[in-house]
């Protein structure tokens, strides 16, 4: 562009081009940019080829083309023609002055236009022009369609040798890259509320059919979410309605088959400011068994956070679950009867502060969970187990923006139950551990960390033991290939035992596998493994898998279906029990 401007106002200047006005609405006209930059330039190129011609050129290209180029000894006439041997050139562009002279009026014909005879090559303009580009969505094909990006530091700034430093910019945090990166997660061996594989893994798809799309972001899935914009925040919702049959609806001991209907309505609010965020995600879903002996299953999930930019190197983030369901046999530690289990409500709240200093990033967090029981101590007529933990944990991270950033953690945390044993003997404990790990970051090919350590319960009285137990953690997510998208996920965890004078270790593994198939058909499996490790009685484990798809009719309408299995082994092979589950249903999404 530079260069054609240039030659259209030196042509404009030196011919009163916008005087006559006749080229310059010819030009105009033309469909293509550089025929009319051309014939712009040609109005101010010389009728005698002579002069035009003997300019001193200005660069080597030029030379070549004026030395193969005879001179013609005669003005050209209105009508005439080049010979075979001679040609026009535009003036030179190397910022000379010097013009040829202007075209007279017996150069142009009557008709208005420049006679046949005159041709300009323009090969060299556009030659020198430059080859305007446009964004390509398609870079990096390997690269998933991922929806979200995790929830870390973004790159700062104002690094150092940065053309684009800016002293005062935020430090952002990005999006999520997964339904469950972005929600409430425990420090220390402390059972999360809203990642709780075990606990929820009967109604655990409710985040999971909401697809996270980021305000202001535009995803390449026709199918995506539109959102509605309420004020400064997008909102998203999603009804899911399904019918079906299984062999043990109430995944139980004394469970007996027969048909069921499920719904679950989630919903996401999340700001769309240039600083700061927040964001709210709720999931309410509700079994209908239509025999058995529990005919009503709810479940209620709610997970919050806000962060506040505070500098480019530091931000705080504060955060809040609710979790409101049945209890599981795993989780308590004893096999039930479908109607003997109690509801059980956990709520949790933390505060963090993320800051750097020089290479090392840190994370200083606060938080305290709660697991209210008293619905169990109201239908046994048992000791109230509800207990609160309350958890200080430090992280200290070797440059969280390089690939591959070591890290270690440590945590202290206390529990505190609302009452004590029979006995008079005190529950309470302390919970310290310590863990190192590496994360890893390839930008949208894969991303987590994994980390291992130790952890200890120290109970208050000396009467009762104290456990030790290694712990994995683990949160990995890889995108093989485009449209393929691999997620795990491992916690471990200290859980009070029934006995109410013993600590049992809770470990959770979940591997999920989501691959979309073409632009409609998208298929999920999730392999979900459990283990309660204690000493007074024999380990029981949990197994679960589940495998279903969603086919999109049109961006507000899917069709879903599931098929699970679960598999819980109990201390005594008596109680061990299985379900086989189908389901089909509709989605709607705004």
């Amino acid at each position: 562009m530079p260069i054609y401007r240039s030659v259209i106002f030196r042509a404009a200047g030196s011919s009163g081009l916008f005087g006559q006005g006749t080229a310059l609405s010819m030009a105009v006209r033309l469909r293509y940019r550089a025929a009319a930059c051309g014939l712009l330039a040609a109005c101010s190129l010389s009728a005698y080829p002579t002069r035009a011609m003997a300019q001193e050129p200005s660069g080597p290209e030029e030379q070549t083309d004026l030395a193969d180029t005879p001179a013609p000894t005669a003005p050209l006439s209105a009508g005439a023609r080049l010979s075979s041997g001679q040609r026009l050139t535009a003036p030179p562009l190397s910022g000379s002055e010097r013009l040829a002279p202007p075209l007279s009026s017996s150069d142009i014909g009557q008709s208005g236009r420049i006679d046949d005879g005159l041709r300009l090559d323009v090969d060299a303009l556009r030659r020198s022009a430059p080859t305007p580009s446009l964004p390509d969505d398609t870079t990096n094909p390997g690269l998933s369609r991922r929806e979200n990006f995790r929830d870390t530091p973004a790159l700062r700034t104002g690094d150092a040798g940065s053309d684009t430093a800016q002293p005062h910019a935020p430090r952002r945090a990005a999006e999520p890259d997964a339904p469950s990166s972005n929600l409430f997660q425990s420090i220390g061996p402390v059972r999360s509320p809203t990642l709780d594989e075990i606990g929820n893994r009967r109604l655990s798809d409710a985040y999971a059919s909401l697809r996270r799309l980021a305000p202001g972001i535009r995803s390449n899935d026709p199918f995506a979410p539109v959102g509605t914009r309420i004020g400064s925040f997008m909102g998203y919702l999603t009804l899911d309605q399904s019918l079906g049959a299984s062999d043990n609806l109430t995944a139980s001991r004394d469970g007996v088959s027969g048909f069921f209907s499920q719904s679950t309505l989630t919903g996401r609010l999340v700001s769309d400011w240039s600083r700061h965020e927040a964001e709210l995600n709720v999931a309410a879903t509700y079994r209908r068994n239509m025999s058995g002996p529990v005919k009503d299953e709810p479940q209620v999930d709610a997970d919050g956070r806000v962060r506040i930019d505070i500098s480019r190197d530091m931000t705080a983030v504060l955060r809040g679950a609710v979790s409101f369901s049945r209890e599981d046999d795993l989780t308590v530690g004893a096999v039930q009867d479908a109607a003997a289990r109690a509801d059980r409500l956990r709520y949790s709240m933390s505060a963090e502060l993320q800051n750097r200093f020089g290479r090392f990033d840190t994370v200083t967090t606060l938080q305290a969970v709660r697991d209210d029981l008293s619905d169990r101590a109201q239908r046994t007529n048992s000791l109230d187990d509800s207990f609160t933990t309350y958890t200080a944990g430090l992280k200290a991270t070797l440059d969280e923006r390089a690939p591959l950033h070591p890290f270690v953690a440590a945590s202290i945390g206390r529990r505190a139950f609302d009452k004590t044993s029979f006995g008079g003997v005190s529950r309470d404990s302390a919970i310290p551990a310590l863990r190192g790990g590496v994360g890893f970051s390839r930008g949208e090919k894969v991303s987590g960390e994994i980390a291992l350590g130790y952890a200890w319960n120290i109970p208050d009285d000396n009467s009762l033991p104290t456990i030790g137990s290694p712990t994995l953690d683990a949160l990995l997510a890889w995108s093989p290939r485009r449209g393929t998208d691999v997620t795990l996920r491992g916690t471990t965890s200290f859980e009070p035992e029934t006995t109410s004078l013993d600590t049992a270790t809770l470990y959770q593994l979940s591997l999920g596998l989501t691959h979309r198939a073409t632009a409609r058909l998208e298929f999920n499996t999730t392999l979900i493994a459990g283990l309660r490790e204690r000493r007074t009685v024999a380990n029981e484990y949990v197994y679960s898998g589940e495998a279903g798809f969603t086919y999109w009719l049109n961006q507000h309408l899917a069709l879903t279906g599931l098929y699970r299995y679960d598999r819980f082994e109990a201390a005594l092979p008596f109680n061990n029990y299985s379900a086989n589950t189908v389901r089909v249903g509709v989605r709607l999404q705004n």
